[in-house]
C-alpha cells in the first residue's frame, strides 16, 4: 500500500521557520501548551559532505527534564543514530542540539528526529487549572490525563532533506526551486513543475506552464500561470504525483500558487531588468517558502546592474532564511571583496 506524504511547505519551511507543539490528547481536550520546538538545516559543506541539523527546544510554561533528541537517517546511509541530552529546562530557558552527519550531494530523503522531553507534571496541573477555571469537567480530563504522564513525550518531526551542490533545503524535489534560468550571463532560481504532476485539465496546464517557463517567454507563462490560478481557485484539491517508489506526492494548490506566482515575479523583474517591483513585494512579504529563493534573484539581478550594496543586503537576507546555502555564501563573499 502506497506510503503518503503530503509536502505541506508552509510547515516544512520548516525548514527554516517551523515549530511544533505535542498534544498528548485529542484537539477538543488537549495540554497546555508546555514547548516549543524549531529545526532547521544549520549548515552545508557539499564538499565534505557534512550536513548539520540544529534542533531548538524551549520550556514555554513549565519545567522540563530528560530532554533528549536522536537523529535518525535511512538505513541506505549507514550513519549511527546520533543522539543529544540535556538534564533540565527551567521554564523560559531553551536548548539547541547540533546534530551533525556525513551525507553526500545529491540525497533526498527523510531524516527522523525523534525528540522528547519531559514537562513538570505539578506545573501542568496549574495551567490546566488557569486555563480550565470556568470548565470543571474538561479540568478533570486534563487533570487525569496529566497524571498518566509517566515518561518523555514525543515532540520530533519527520523532516524531509533535499541535498544538492548549491544548497542544503527541507523539501521535496517535485517542489525545489533550481539554479538553471539563463539570462544575460546569470542564473536564477525558478520552479519547473515535474512530469506527471497533476491529473486532467491541471496536469495539461501545468506542462504547459513549463514548457513556457523553460522558453524564458515571460508572455506565454503569464497566460499559462493565470490559466492554473484560475483552476486553483475553482479546484483546491492537492495536485498529487505518484513516484517510483510507491509513495504519492502531493502538492497543495496554495503552495503551488505561491511557487508561480515567484516564478512570474523573478521573470517579470528579469525581462525589464528593473528589480524596483521585486524589492517592493519582498519588503512586506512574510517569512514563507519562496522568499529566500526571491531575495537570491532579486540580489543577482541588482547585482548585474551594477547595485553591488543592495545585491548584498540581498543575499545576506536569503541567507538568514536559508543557511545551508554554500552558493549564496560563494557570491556573498566575492560581492562583499
Amino acid at each position: 500500500m502506497p506510503v503518503i506524504r503530503t509536502a505541506l511547505l508552509l510547515v516544512i519551511c520548516c525548514m527554516f521557520m517551523n515549530s511544533h507543539q505535542a498534544q498528548a490528547v485529542t484537539p477538543q481536550v488537549r495540554l497546555p501548551d508546555w514547548h516549543s520546538t524549531s529545526f532547521s538545516l544549520a549548515e552545508w559543506k557539499p564538499e565534505e559532505g557534512i550536513l548539520v541539523i540544529s534542533v531548538m527546544v524551549k520550556a514555554d510554561q513549565v519545567d522540563l527534564s530528560d530532554i533528549s533528541s536522536r537523529l535518525y537517517a535511512p538505513a541506505e546511509l549507514n550513519i549511527p543514530v546520533d543522539r543529544h541530552e540535556r538534564k533540565t529546562l527551567k521554564k523560559g530557558e531553551k536548548t539547541l542540539f547540533m546534530h551533525k552527519i556525513n551525507v553526500k550531494p545529491g540525497f533526498a530523503g527523510w531524516i527522523e528526529l525523534d525528540i522528547r522531553a519531559m514537562p513538570d507534571r505539578d506545573g501542568l496541573l496549574e495551567l490546566a487549572a488557569k486555563n480550565h477555571a470556568k470548565e470543571p469537567l474538561t479540568l478533570k480530563i486534563v487533570e487525569e490525563e496529566i497524571k498518566t504522564i509517566s515518561q518523555p513525550l514525543f515532540i520530533g518531526t519527520s523532516l524531509p532533506v533535499l541535498l544538492s551542490d548549491d544548497i542544503a533545503i527541507s523539501t521535496m524535489p517535485e517542489a525545489t526551486f533550481r539554479n538553471d534560468f539563463e539570462a544575460d550571463d546569470c542564473k536564477y532560481y525558478l520552479w519547473y513543475p515535474p512530469e506527471g504532476l497533476g491529473k486532467g485539465i491541471t496536469a495539461e496546464g501545468l506542462k504547459v506552464y513549463s514548457t513556457a517557463i523553460r522558453s524564458g517567454s515571460l508572455t506565454k507563462s503569464e497566460s499559462a500561470a493565470r490559466m492554473l490560478l484560475r483552476r486553483f481557485e475553482t479546484n483546491s484539491e492537492p495536485i498529487t504525483i505518484e513516484k517510483k517508489n510507491g509513495e504519492t506526492f502531493m502538492l497543495p494548490t496554495a503552495v503551488a500558487a505561491d511557487l508561480i506566482e515567484a516564478n512570474q515575479l523573478t521573470l517579470q523583474a528579469v525581462t525589464s531588468k528593473r528589480s524596483e517591483e521585486l524589492a517592493r513585494r519582498l519588503a512586506t512579504m512574510e517569512p514563507v517558502y519562496t522568499r529566500p529563493f526571491l531575495y537570491y534573484n532579486l540580489a543577482i539581478l541588482e547585482n548585474s546592474l551594477k547595485k553591488k550594496t543592495p545585491a548584498i543586503k540581498h543575499l545576506e537576507q536569503a541567507l538568514s532564511d536559508l543557511p545551508a546555502w554554500p552558493l549564496a555564501e560563494k557570491l556573498l563573499k566575492q560581492l562583499k571583496k
